[in-house]
């Protein structure tokens, strides 16, 4: 696979909570994947997406369990999956690297194939969504990046023309 292709999401919405459980079918998935930093909250805060507990309910509630899927370390990731109603989590999954996705979708039940990850990141979420062949959809991160912005400076300019080439072939959502 290319690198362009590894960094290629299959979907794109603008935040977690526009994405529907028919959304989710019809993408083929049977499980969720969820990032946590600039996905669901602010990188390093506990300032939460409006609406995201009742999202995962939702969709949970629908016959598709959620599982957060982060890099951060396990004090950070407990504390939002207890805020979050107990979310079943993988912490420092070391995203780009696929390990935490294929552990999460075994402990859901579900083929790796089946697994929507959600996440901001091209360069961690989608990349290790598309090296083990789980459905990569990139949520655009939120406005809020307080840490690290010389960090997001780069990555936003190296993501640029993958995100310009989806956007040539694809819309948001779920065509």
């Amino acid at each position: 696979m290319k690198r362009t292709e590894l960094l290629m999401p299959k979907y794109r919405f603008r935040a977690v909570i526009d994405i529907t459980a028919d959304d989710l079918r019809k993408m083929g998935a049977k499980a969720v994947g969820l990032d946590i930093d600039n996905t669901i909250a602010p990188d390093g805060t506990m300032n939460f997406t409006e609406g995201i507990r009742e999202w995962i309910e939702s969709i949970n509630k629908a016959g598709i369990p959620v599982t957060l899927i982060s890099n951060g370390t396990i004090l950070r990731v407990r504390y939002i999956s207890n805020y979050l109603g107990g979310v079943p989590f993988v912490h420092l999954s070391c995203k780009p690297h696929t390990w935490g996705l294929k552990r999460a979708a075994k402990r859901m039940n579900t083929g790796i194939k089946e697994l929507a990850m959600l996440g901001d990141q091209l360069f961690s979420d989608i990349k290790a969504a598309n090296k083990c062949g789980a459905i990569p959809v990139r949520i655009d991160p939120l406005p809020a990046k307080s840490l690290y912005p010389h960090y997001y400076k780069w990555k936003d300019k190296r993501e640029r023309p993958i995100l310009e080439l989806f956007e040539k072939e694809h819309g948001y959502g779920v065509e």
